[in-house]
C-alpha cells in the first residue's frame, strides 16, 4: 500500500463515481492511476546512458537474484549510443514489479492484481491463451467479476478482444488463490466458433480438470472462507 496513493484514489472515487457504487468507483480509479504509474516496454531503454535507441541482442539465463524475483527469462538489448548491453529480466514477482514499474501485459497484470488485493478487493489473474493477460475484480455491489485491463485502462469491457481487437479466442482462464475458472464464454459472443478452435483437449476433460483444481484450492482454505 505504501506505493499506492490510497487517499487520493478514494477522494477521486467520491468526487467522480460515475454510475458506480463506492467500492467499484475506487477500483475504477485505481485502474486509472495504475495506467500512469506503470510503463509499457517494447525495447528496454539503456540502463547505462538512458538512451531509448536500443535493439534486441538475444537473451540470457536469469542470475540468482533475478530468479529470486521469479524471472524465467532475461532479454538483452544493445544501446546504439553507448554500445553497452542492458538486461531486461521478465520478473513475475508482483512486489518487485511495483519497484521496476515496467513490462508487458504479464507484468502489468501481475502488478495491478497485487494493487487490487492490497486495496481489499478480491482479484484474479486472467490468462488468454492467444497471448494476453489481465485482471478481474469482484464487485460486491454487482455480485459479479469485472474485467479490468490495466494496459488499456479498460473497465468492464470483456468484448474488447474478440470484437475490438478481432482476436480469435480459444481459452481464457482466471486464477486466484481460491479457484481456477474457465471464463472464456464471458469474452465472446460467438461461442460456437470459439469452441471449434478449442482443440487442445476434450471439453469434458477440461471441465473436470478445472473443477478438480478448484476443489483442491478450496480444500486448502480455512473453514471460514
Amino acid at each position: 500500500l505504501a506505493k499506492i496513493p490510497v487517499e487520493d484514489i478514494e477522494q477521486k472515487a467520491l468526487d467522480s463515481p460515475g454510475d458506480l457504487a463506492p467500492r467499484d468507483a475506487i477500483a475504477r480509479h485505481l485502474l486509472g492511476w495504475f495506467k500512469g504509474y506503470f510503463a509499457w516496454v517494447n525495447n528496454a531503454p539503456c540502463e547505462h546512458c538512458g538512451s531509448a535507441k536500443t535493439s534486441g541482442a538475444g537473451g540470457d539465463k536469469p542470475n540468482a537474484i533475478e530468479k529470486g524475483f521469479g524471472a524465467g527469462a532475461v532479454e538483452l538489448y544493445t544501446c546504439a549510443d553507448c554500445a553497452k548491453t542492458t538486461r531486461f529480466p521478465r520478473y513475475n514477482h508482483p512486489g518487485k514489479l511495483m519497484e521496476t514499474r515496467k513490462g508487458r501485459c504479464g507484468e502489468w497484470a501481475n502488478a495491478f492484481t497485487l494493487c487490487c488485493i492490497a486495496m481489499g478487493f478480491e482479484a484474479r489473474h486472467t490468462v488468454d491463451w492467444t497471448d494476453h493477460v489481465w485482471t478481474e475484480v469482484y464487485s460486491d455491489d454487482q455480485q459479479r467479476w469485472i474485467h479490468c485491463d490495466a494496459c488499456e485502462n479498460s473497465w468492464d469491457a470483456p468484448l474488447l478482444y474478440s470484437e475490438g481487437w478481432g482476436k480469435k479466442l480459444t481459452y481464457v482462464v482466471a486464477f486466484s488463490k481460491e479457484e481456477v475458472v474457465d471464463v472464456t464464454c464471458r469474452y465472446t459472443r460467438q461461442w460456437d466458433q470459439c469452441v471449434a478452435r478449442r482443440d487442445k483437449c476434450p471439453e469434458l476433460w477440461l471441465a473436470e480438470f478445472v473443477a478438480s483444481l478448484r476443489m483442491s484450492k478450496l480444500a486448502s482454505l480455512p473453514p471460514a472462507r
